[in-house]
């Protein structure tokens, strides 16, 4: 999204940055609202959120949702000495303040050296509630009430309040609440809108709600309704996909239990064959057996009609008692 907020900051920044500054407890006047945005030797483009010089300090504001650590320290020493040397080129002591979604009030130090300390001023608006605060709101607007200027910037600051709702949510309300309010004076109306997108420009990754936000603080109220169908139409897309992966992992699934039955279908025909064999082999040892049975009488009984003995026939053919005179009994 193009949003030019040097222009619109610039413009009203020192009446209503006063006010901003006073909301999170930055104390002093401002004198002037400097451009956010220098470019040195290396073409990339280093940008603070606001810029403003007071009487007796300049203070480089910026808004953050993570946790201020020495990546941020050393980020934010380098716009000290860029602002510094670079585009204001004034005497005046130079502070680094953050808002943050997540931190309470604090002072962090960066250590330049063992007689320097960079000092880091977060601020916290996590003393106000934002449901609280936006049902107050509602109820001025469904009455016609007059806004105050503080109210106003609370509503683009929204997002650093106290919620169990996400950063990206609370930009979006903040963006709803400011666009329903009758009658809003412009200037005001156009710095909390410029708050608002940048704070949806740093903050909100989801590229269909950054344009909602985008196009509702621009004054287009029908973005709501296309955003809400958009919101629907991802659930559906989503809800298929998952439909269809559950049907693929079942068609999976499937094959595997289809090809289980394959392999136990091929050792159940194993077995079969084995079964097969091994009835083969027992008919080939019972007519082993009867083969046996049959030369064995046959010797009982050509022993028997030589005139040998029982106890002979039993010695010589290696026979039992009870077998050669069951045999001649025949």
């Amino acid at each position: 999204m193009e949003f030019h907020e040097d222009i619109i900051f610039k413009i009203q920044g020192q009446e209503y940055g006063q006010k901003l500054i006073e909301i999170i407890n930055i104390s002093g006047k401002i004198v002037e609202v400097h451009p956010t945005e220098y470019t040195i030797i290396d073409p990339k483009i280093y940008k603070p959120d606001m810029v403003f010089e007071l009487e007796d300090k300049v203070i480089i504001l910026e808004f953050q949702s993570s946790h201020v650590d020495i990546n941020d320290k050393r980020r934010f020493r380098f716009y000290s000495a860029l602002i510094d040397n670079v585009a204001i080129k004034s005497k005046k002591d130079i502070e680094v303040h953050v808002l943050s979604t997540v931190e309470e009030a604090d002072t962090k130090c960066y250590c330049v050296n063992s007689q320097s300390r960079f000092p880091i001023y977060i601020h916290s608006l996590k003393n106000y509630d934002a449901n609280q605060f936006l049902n107050r709101m509602n109820v001025k607007i469904e009455n016609k009430e007059k806004f105050s200027k503080k109210e106003l910037l609370l509503i683009g600051l929204l997002c650093f309040m106290k919620s169990e709702l996400g950063t990206d949510q609370l930009i979006y309300d903040s963006a709803i609440t400011i666009t329903n309010i009758p009658g809003l004076n412009s200037e005001i109306g156009q710095f909390v809108k410029g708050v608002i997108l940048l704070l949806c420009d740093k903050f909100v990754k989801n590229k269909s709600l950054n344009k909602t936000i985008s196009n509702l603080v621009g004054g287009n109220m029908k973005i709501i309704e296309d955003y809400a169908q958009r919101k629907v139409d991802e659930a559906n897309k989503e809800f298929q996909k998952t439909l269809q992966a559950k049907d693929e992992e079942l068609s999976i699934k499937d094959e595997e239990l289809s090809i289980k039955d394959d392999e136990l279908s091929i050792k159940d025909k194993e077995l079969s064959i084995k079964d097969e064999a091994l009835s083969i082999k027992d008919k080939e040892l019972a007519a082993k057996d009867e083969k046996l049975l049959e030369s064995q009488q046959k010797m009982v009984i050509i022993l028997s009609n030589e005139g040998y003995s029982t106890k002979d026939i039993v010695r010589l053919a290696d026979v039992s008692l009870d077998f050669v005179n069951q045999t001649l009994a025949k």
